[in-house]
């Protein structure tokens, strides 16, 4: 079967191409297009006609992603599976490159986003923190390297800090709930020799 393109409008402020081709409209990326090399009049066969169709889809596929990405920051992982769930895998794997080629998905860039403002804005400890990369989907890679300012910090006045708010500061009332405040740290995301140090120093 033969398919005619019947018309070509280029959108150059958008980088994109409407084609008309055999009465069904199509709307691709501008280097797709040129790729292609697609003009008014010209017959395709089954194989042009499917990359036509394929870039269509990829066109499509892009939008849903910029989609996406308008409501919340998220790491290439995460994009990926929710694109996978309209569009077929080697048309998002090759959206996700893209997008990565063009500074629009960077991953190591976001997991430190996400960390330094977990630390300073929530006051999460470095193991709460790692767990919760590691759910938004990050790469553990991208985890380990956006989490290790925090190895070089002492994080007992921030802990301290926690327990007075939540506890108070009263010696005698951290002594009697000694088991409440070591569980509350332990939730934050800090380590247990931090705790120790602290509800020692709290209860002198």
């Amino acid at each position: 079967m033969e398919y005619i393109i019947e018309k070509v409008l280029l959108d150059s402020k958008n980088h994109e191409a409407g084609v008309v081709c055999s009465g069904a409209s199509f709307r691709i990326t501008q280097a797709d297009f040129e790729h292609l090399g697609i003009f008014e009049g010209e017959t395709l066969d089954e194989e042009a006609f499917a990359q036509l169709c394929e870039a269509d889809s990829k066109l499509s596929c892009i939008k849903k992603a910029f989609s996406y990405l308008s409501y919340s920051d998220m790491p290439a992982k995460k994009l990926a599976d929710k694109l996978r769930a309209k569009f077929e895998k080697h048309i998002v794997d090759a959206v996700i490159e893209l997008l990565k080629a063009r500074g629009y998905l960077n991953d190591s860039l976001l997991a430190r986003k996400y960390a330094q403002n977990f630390y300073e804005i929530k006051r999460w400890g470095p193991n709460r923190i790692k767990s919760e990369l590691y759910a938004k989907g990050f790469a553990k890679e991208d985890i380990d390297a956006s989490c290790a300012f925090m190895e070089e910090l002492d994080h007992r006045e921030k802990m301290r800090a926690l327990v007075v708010e939540k506890f108070g500061g009263d010696a005698e009332a951290v002594r009697g709930q000694k088991q409440k405040v070591s569980a509350y740290l332990y939730r934050m995301g800090y380590s247990y020799s931090d705790i120790t140090d602290v509800l020692i120093s709290l209860e002198n």
